[in-house]
């Protein structure tokens, strides 16, 4: 007879698990971070019913799996210190992903549909306070929607550590009025009685980099 004490706990699927040991032998910490963070997924109902021991453990581990969670907690919103910490604990998360593993995810969801303000501005903050620039990603955002634009010319006006010579090439491209043909001007039209007036305002561009 054999008596045995635990809690159940039925995953789906485990993914993305890494060989960490001579052999292929999997370390037993990788099998215990992806069943917490599957209970943390299931669970997940915003940022005011996660402790913060949970927010850091999210933020440091470096598990794809929480992607998703991520990207719905920028859309919550709080005024309180006690939400806005564990917000910013949070999203620390992508700081602590492999850089070019952090560029793909927050550059690809700048050019997702269903993109919204909230967490368009939190991604533009995560890109720029980790200096997370990539002209290969700022390409794709130029030629992209009128959001994914104005992203693209905060990274532009970033500064990198060190520039290759294919970056200060590319960086060239764009000398003149090659950025103002992506941004069209708005012309508004007003009418009176009498008369009907149209107005330009001011390029898109010229707005966005004063």
């Amino acid at each position: 007879m054999i008596t045995a004490i635990g809690t159940p706990v039925l995953l789906n699927e485990i993914k993305h698990i890494q060989a960490e040991a001579v052999g292929g032998d999997i370390d037993g910490s990788v099998i215990k971070n992806k069943v917490k963070a599957s209970l943390i997924i299931e669970r997940y109902t915003g940022i005011y019913t996660m402790d913060n021991a949970t927010a850091e453990f999210i933020a440091t581990s470096r598990l794809t799996e929480f992607v998703p969670l991520l990207f719905k907690a920028m859309n919550e919103t709080g005024e309180d210190q006690e939400f806005k910490d564990r917000q910013a604990t949070l999203f620390r998360y992508f700081d602590f992903l492999d850089t070019d593993q952090a560029i793909a995810i927050l550059y690809g969801q700048l050019l997702s549909d269903d993109l919204t303000g909230a967490q368009f501005k939190l991604i533009s903050k995560a890109i720029s306070s980790s200096n997370l620039i990539d002209y290969d990603q700022v390409a794709k955002l130029l030629a992209g929607t009128l959001l994914a634009k104005k992203e693209a010319l905060k990274v532009l006006t970033l500064d990198k550590d060190w520039y290759s010579a294919q970056d200060i090439a590319y960086l060239q491209t764009w000398k003149g009025e090659g950025l103002l043909q992506l941004f069209p001007e708005v012309v508004t039209v007003k009418e009176s009685k009498d008369s009907i007036t149209f107005s330009t305002s001011k390029n898109e561009l010229d707005m966005e980099l004063q």
